[in-house]
């Protein structure tokens, strides 16, 4: 009888290196995308679920991804001054400071790297939104009377306190509306991006 000297090999173990939650383009979010983003603070937590809270902080991920995507694929990231070490300094501070944030980093299996890409990533959205979207927004004396009306005097009639004169609320009013016209600019350009990129997302 012949015998086959050839051992059956055995079946190799598969094993998972990294879960992907989503995709912009071709470019995953990863769990440990979500973990950094976790460890400072990218979103600030309620009293939320931590399944609801890595949701949340999955959904800015995303949106962050899909901001720096667009601005990388038309040119436009390669054309802004951008201060990553501004937004890294951010990121430390939210994350407790460099010791606290390092032993973080490495007991998740993190690295000051991947800190440097998230960075990169807030430096370039903050850059655009402050040197394009700022510039566009304008705001009328019409419009700063209307909200003085409507937030202050309307709001004060139902008390015996007179409202403050408009030029003592003149610039904080002006302020205020600049801030909710640049976050209606902000979230129209988000739409716009997200129509030029495809989003697939895997996790909750």
């Amino acid at each position: 009888m012949a015998v086959s000297h050839f051992a059956v090999a055995d079946q190799p173990q598969v094993s998972v290196v990294e879960e992907v939650l989503a995709v912009v383009g071709n470019t995953p979010i990863l769990y440990s995308d979500v973990t950094l983003a976790a460890l400072v603070r990218l979103v600030e937590r309620s009293a939320e679920a931590e399944q609801d809270y890595r949701s949340n902080l999955l959904d800015a991920r995303i949106r962050l991804e899909v901001e720096y995507r667009d601005l990388e694929e038309s040119g436009l990231l390669f054309r802004l001054e951008l201060e990553p070490q501004t937004a890294r300094s951010a990121l430390m501070a939210r994350g407790g400071g460099f010791e606290t944030l390092e032993r973080d980093l490495s007991v998740n299996g993190l690295s000051w790297p991947d800190l440097e890409e998230l960075a990169l990533r807030i430096a370039a959205v903050d850059a655009y939104v402050e040197q394009r979207l700022r510039p566009r927004v304008a705001v009328s004396m019409e419009e700063i009377e209307s909200a003085y009306q409507e937030l202050l005097v309307a709001e004060i009639a139902t008390t015996d306190e007179p409202p403050p004169p408009l030029a003592a609320v003149q610039d904080q009013l002006r302020a205020l509306l600049v801030e909710r016209k640049l976050n209606e600019e902000i979230e129209r350009w988000l739409t716009r991006a997200e129509e030029r990129q495809e989003v697939t997302r895997f996790s909750r």
